[in-house]
């Protein structure tokens, strides 16, 4: 049963100069939940993952996240930035495929996502850059 009002928001830092300059967990829990309020959800759920890098597709945080999205009851999995979900143009794009394959919708604090050939190749140059 979809709950259209659930998002997941989603959070990544792997190391302790990113919570400084601006990454920490906290801050990017709290741009996410603000997102999700503007596109109307009022249940959020937070996934987080602290002290692993993006280029690890199973982190614990996320798998719980995507556990969820594939059973398809999650209206919005947000994330701060496309490099906090994947450091690796792969992991990215195969997250990507799972949450738009469920119905859900993909949003970025920092970046519009647009599921158009441009848009995907944008996202997909963004993520080999990340990589």
């Amino acid at each position: 049963m979809r709950l259209l009002s659930l998002a997941i928001v989603y959070a990544r830092v792997s190391t302790e100069e990113q919570a400084r300059q601006g990454y920490s967990l906290i801050d990017q829990l709290q741009e996410c939940r603000d997102k999700a309020k503007q596109v109307g959800a009022t249940d959020i759920m937070e996934f987080s993952d602290e002290g692993i890098g993006g280029d690890v597709l199973e982190r614990p945080g996320l798998s719980r996240a995507r556990e969820l999205i594939r059973r398809g009851s999650v209206a919005h999995f947000i994330c701060f930035d496309p490099d906090r979900l994947a450091r690796k143009l792969s992991h990215q794009l195969l997250i990507t495929d799972e949450i738009e394959r469920s119905g859900c919708g993909l949003l970025f604090v920092n970046f519009n996502w647009q599921n158009t050939p441009e848009g995907r190749l944008f996202y997909s140059l963004l993520g080999a850059i990340a990589e």
